[in-house]
């Protein structure tokens, strides 16, 4: 479980810490091999060892690893934005503590996104962004990206699938009962069942990050430290 939201350590410094309840190796494990990864993050590639490489989502996201030593250290640095990501594992009582901490170039300068250019003035707000075609580096919608990838990352190492354990709102009960509606639904191949429970995963998961947003955007304002 999350300890907290996360903090700033600097103004280009993130702390996220999560405790799980599940030995250090198996976390470890889940954090760096691809096929388990690929359940709760994105599918993807990993060289698990220093000078290694990893290639995540569409290759479009890959960089270098900086540091791999098994099973309480990895860190991992973006080709693109100059980023990095650390992930600090120790074993506590009860199970496995983990630090993951994400840092920014520090001059200062937002970082260009082409996906980011292609939204609407609204969307951008909704993700805390600054300008067109372009991230501040503690933006909002990344955070809860974070924070919601964590939690997943706990529903995986519990043994269930990741975000079913999300409280019910009153969205998804109507989402929930539009996905099993029982009239027609024999109608249906199991192809288009299957489509139908992904649907709605997709959009509880959806609801949950714009909440999680909206967590963030005031955690920002309240927290983030002068220039």
């Amino acid at each position: 479980m999350a300890e907290a939201l996360a903090r700033f350590i600097d103004r280009y410094t993130l702390e996220y810490v999560w405790t799980y309840p599940h030995p250090i190796e198996r976390v470890w494990h889940a954090i760096v091999e691809p096929a388990a990864f690929s359940v709760w993050f994105i599918p993807g590639r990993l060289e698990a060892k220093a000078g290694g490489r990893y290639w995540f989502g569409d290759d479009g996201f890959q960089g270098a690893v900086q540091a791999s030593e098994p099973p309480g250290l990895l860190r991992l640095a973006d080709d693109k934005q100059g980023q990095v990501f650390q992930y600090g594992l120790s074993a506590v009582a009860g199970g496995t503590r983990m630090q993951f901490i994400h840092s920014f170039p520090r001059d200062g300068v937002p970082q260009p996104d082409p996906w980011v250019a292609r939204m609407s003035d609204e969307q951008r707000r909704d993700l805390g962004c600054e300008a067109p075609g372009s991230y501040p580096p503690w933006r909002p919608g990344a955070m809860g990206g974070f924070h919601a990838m964590f939690d997943a990352l706990a529903d995986h190492l519990d043994g269930v699938e990741p975000g079913s354990r999300l409280p019910a709102t009153t969205i998804s009960a109507f989402v929930h009962r539009w996905a099993t509606w029982s009239g027609g639904m024999d109608d249906f191949t199991p192809e288009e069942k299957a489509r139908r429970a992904e649907v709605f995963r997709s959009l509880r998961d959806r609801e949950r990050w714009m909440e999680l947003i909206a967590l963030y955007r005031d955690h920002v304002a309240a927290t983030l430290p002068p220039a």
